[in-house]
């Protein structure tokens, strides 16, 4: 079984690469909507999440900005069907600010960079063309679509680990080889209680904690997807961490600091966030359901 849906997704691929790119994006663009329109449970997610950010927004603008989400979202998804082709593209991934990351992996120290879900936000990973990445993902139920996303990576200067007791070793070793990892930071996830746009949620600790713990450089990278389908990958300068001493302490002060940046960010590009992940765990308390 497992066999089979590889291949068909390798056939589904090759069908894919041969309509031309601008019909390609046009597609996603088209599932965007119409998942939009008939997935009820994300869409009122979407929504409500919309709501709680951005409550002075009225109820059409906040529409307007969930459906641009999905057609970027699914624009960013599909396109990671021709990714080694869309990054070697010179035109279709601009970096600002590189000279930041620059400047801090000339130290050879290594660094962390949050990532958020945003734009084309795989396309990020355009970095590895200069400096190391290591990144994190669980594994795939498919052992042979796990190998081949692996694979891929590695071809373009990238190590995939899986999630495992391992992990927090293997990023630490990877510190010491100067490479940049890359960890999302935006979504819920197991951590640290914080507010994020004036709501207590949970915030994923990991990439601030190994930045306090190492002693290492943190910026965040976000990617904004512009209506040409190419994108930007945006890159602040060095995060400053409080360290006083007090770990624990100083990791949620600093995870606070961090979800306010990252306020700023998707508030400047509200269309560029994905919307449909249950950020706040909102869906359950207006509908009962899970």
């Amino acid at each position: 079984m497992y066999k089979l849906q590889y291949l068909l997704m390798i056939m589904v691929i090759k069908l894919i690469k041969l309509i031309p790119e601008k019909s390609r994006f046009s597609f996603a663009e088209f599932l965007g909507a119409l998942v939009y329109k008939i997935v009820k449970k994300r869409r009122i997610i979407a929504l409500a999440n919309l709501k709680l950010a951005f409550p002075e927004k009225s109820d059409m603008e906040r529409e307007r900005i969930a459906l641009k989400s999905y057609k970027i979202m699914f624009k960013a998804f599909l396109s990671t069907v021709w990714f080694e082709e869309y990054l070697k593209d010179e035109k279709k991934v601009k970096i600002v600010n590189k000279e930041s990351v620059d400047r801090v992996m000339s130290e050879k120290k290594g660094a962390i960079a949050v990532c958020m879900h945003m734009g084309n936000m795989e396309a990020s990973l355009k970095i590895a063309d200069f400096y190391h990445v290591v990144t994190v993902a669980k594994t795939q139920r498919n052992p042979y679509i796990d190998d081949f996303v692996t694979q891929n990576r590695k071809k373009l200067n990238i190590t995939l680990l899986k999630k495992s007791k391992k992990t927090g070793g293997e990023l630490v070793n990877s510190l010491s080889e100067n490479s940049i990892i890359a960890l999302f930071s935006d979504h819920r996830d197991k951590g640290t209680q914080v507010e994020f746009f004036g709501e207590e949620t949970i915030a994923p600790t990991g990439a601030v904690s190994l930045a306090l713990r190492n002693k290492v450089p943190l910026f965040i990278g976000y990617n904004v997807m512009n209506d040409d389908n190419s994108c930007t990958l945006y890159i602040s300068d060095p995060i400053s961490l409080i360290d006083t001493g007090n770990f624990k302490e100083d990791l949620n002060k600093n995870m606070q600091n961090l979800m306010h940046e990252m306020e700023k960010i998707i508030t400047k590009h509200p269309e560029q966030w994905m919307w449909f992940h249950d950020r706040w765990n909102l869906y359950k308390k207006l509908t009962g359901k899970r």
